[in-house]
């Protein structure tokens, strides 16, 4: 009788145990999704902050090119660059 227990008690622990693990495998499912729906937005702002820094840049250039031409027209001399 003490066997019939025993087998039941296990059988229990065995049930318990698959549900909880079919559950906490359905949850990790739906974090591990949001993780990579997080990762390919932060992706998306890493090429979407690369575009505005190259057009930032090349506004920059542009400005710098602008303002020298200007202060050679007004009689600025270039200055020697550091090596």
């Amino acid at each position: 009788m003490e066997i019939v227990n025993t087998a039941i008690s296990a059988a229990v622990v065995a049930a318990v145990g698959l549900i909880l693990g079919w559950l906490a495998k359905g949850r990790f499912d739906t974090v591990q999704k949001q993780i990579e729906a997080l990762d390919a937005r932060v992706d998306g702002l890493h090429v979407s902050l690369d575009a505005m820094r190259n057009q930032f840049q090349g506004s920059l250039d542009s400005m710098r090119s602008d303002l020298t031409q200007v202060a050679l027209a007004v009689g600025a001399r270039p200055r020697a660059e550091n090596a």
